[in-house]
């Protein structure tokens, strides 16, 4: 069974998943981007999500949202579940899962250098994978920085795997700069656009270095759904479950030790709970014991 997830209301979280086996299955062609903008867009609407970043590359996704009221766990099961459907109905994919299981990572980020980091990450991923030169190139979804504040995704209903009456016609989601990290949109715009020049900087040189031939917005576009990334995947690492950003030790430490602080006492909490006693109060932070099991919670202060 998983660690339980520390929730915050109004937390923000960097979000990755991942296809199995590494296929090209989220490959950037329209009828793909349409259904990912579509479904985006109502999932958001339903469960109040923000959507600050969305980042569709052919292998996985990347999103940096912030969710108010806490379901986004809920949020990401209904994301994932609808998508796994229409890619097996759009590629014909019948054979096996579609999204790699253990894979999902949800972290919370806890500083606003953290959360300009996450955001430029996801602009510069294709950039980093050598497959564009610059970001505005990738051919699948990948705002600008000029669309965050000012942009809307916006895509009509699919014509595949959607019937019935309870699906939209359309769906649009608007691009929010994350003001409750600065102090306004121009500090938010500027603390992204620092780290994006620093980023691009890098994975340029990281290009040049590996002696990388860019696949360019074209070849990305028409590879089969059907193959697999080839390039080298480090395997083992550590999947943190929270995020500071550069240089920012003391707060990633805070984050860390609040992390572990909760867990151990939701773990006394269930303990309790499991044995009998109904007026055990688990820690501020819990969210699926209270929603589905009406458990009492120690309050935000």
């Amino acid at each position: 069974m998983p660690a339980p997830r520390y929730i915050e209301p109004n937390a923000t979280y960097a979000i990755c998943r991942r296809i199995e086996g590494r296929r090209f299955l989220l490959r950037p062609d329209d009828k793909l981007t349409e259904l990912f903008v579509y479904l985006l867009a109502l999932c958001a609407a339903k469960f109040g999500v923000t959507v600050h970043m969305a980042t569709v590359m052919s292998t996985h996704f990347h999103l940096v949202v912030t969710v108010p009221h806490g379901n986004v766990s809920e949020f990401m099961h209904a994301l994932d579940t609808h998508l796994a459907c229409a890619i097996q109905v759009l590629r014909r994919y019948v054979i096996g899962v579609v999204w790699a299981p253990g894979q999902l990572t949800i972290v919370q980020l806890h500083t606003a250098e953290a959360v300009a980091h996450q955001i430029a990450y996801a602009m510069v991923n294709p950039v980093k994978a050598g497959l564009v030169w610059r970001p505005a190139q990738w051919p699948g979804l990948n705002p600008t920085l000029d669309e965050l504040g000012r942009g809307t995704l916006s895509a009509g209903k699919p014509d595949f795997y959607f019937t019935g009456k309870k699906w939209a016609a359309a769906g649009s989601v608007k691009l929010e700069l994350p003001t409750q990290w600065f102090a306004d949109e121009e500090e938010a715009r500027e603390a992204i656009a620092q780290e994006l020049e620093v980023q691009l900087a890098e994975a340029r040189a990281e290009i040049r270095a590996r002696g990388w031939k860019v696949m360019g917005p074209t070849r990305a576009r028409n590879v089969s759904p059907y193959r697999r990334a080839k390039t080298f995947e480090a395997r083992g690492t550590l999947r943190p479950h929270v995020a500071a950003g550069p240089g920012q030790t003391e707060a990633r430490i805070a984050a860390i030790e609040q992390l572990v602080e909760f867990r151990e006492k939701h773990r006394e909490a269930k303990r309790r709970w499991c044995a009998g006693d109904r007026d055990v109060v688990f820690p501020r932070g819990t969210y699926w014991m209270v929603k589905h099991h009406g458990a009492r919670v120690e309050p935000f202060p």
